[in-house]
């Protein structure tokens, strides 16, 4: 799977609150299959999804999706596409039971404000210790601040939802407990520290709705 940049539009297939695959759409790419079949820029081998199932267009600024003749249909938001379907940041696409695909639109994955590139970050997992641009952070980051971060990085440009952050960061805590409120205090003060060191550039990017992701870029 290819690592994301920001400012991209995204298909994200999730189940309940796990997200199992995610993909760039390309603006420049014309148009893009999604499909059973391994060739499909969107491959989803799940028997019930035609080999060719649907196709996506980037037409006036937007991606359209149009039903590629599937037997078993394609929906967004529960209505059936039965001619090409702008979509819209949030749309959730229906291929079959239980199999859903939301598409998040290119403004939802910008980062906050920042252009500089971060580069020069190393985590060294036996001591624990984080180092960018080759200067340790120092204090060490809390144990929590280093949980989040070593998630993040560990498939930079994958967004991870908030219960996968809990998973890892609460594992032994009671999950149910943890909030929103204490999931972005974490981000901010983890932010805060990364700022140190990088004060223009966000490395962790809030991706609206669905969770977070790393970005080096």
């Amino acid at each position: 799977m290819k690592h994301l940049q920001t400012e991209q539009a995204l298909l994200i297939w999730k189940e309940g609150d796990i997200i199992k695959e995610q993909w760039i759409l390309q603006d420049s790419a014309g148009e893009m299959f999604i499909g059973r079949a391994s060739e499909c820029a969107v491959s989803i081998p799940v028997r019930w999804v035609s080999r060719q199932h649907a196709r996506l267009r980037h037409e006036n600024g937007k991606f359209v999706l149009y039903d590629e003749g599937s037997k078993n249909g394609v929906f967004v938001n529960g209505q059936r596409v039965v001619k090409p379907r702008p979509l819209e940041d949030g749309d959730v696409i229906q291929l079959g039971p239980g199999l859903e695909l939301i598409y998040v639109d290119s403004e939802a994955t910008a980062p906050l404000p920042g252009g500089q590139k971060g580069r020069g970050l190393h985590v060294d997992e036996s001591e624990r210790q984080v180092y960018l641009h080759g200067q340790r952070l120092d204090p060490a980051l809390s144990n929590q601040q280093y949980q989040l971060l070593a998630l993040l990085t560990q498939h930079k440009g994958k967004v991870y939802s908030r219960n996968e952050v809990i998973e890892a960061v609460w594992a032994d805590e009671w999950a149910e407990g943890v909030s929103d409120d204490a999931i972005d205090a974490l981000v901010r003060r983890l932010r805060q520290r990364l700022a140190e060191f990088e004060p223009n550039h966000n490395f962790i990017v809030t991706v609206r709705g669905y969770g977070f992701k790393w970005s080096d870029e």
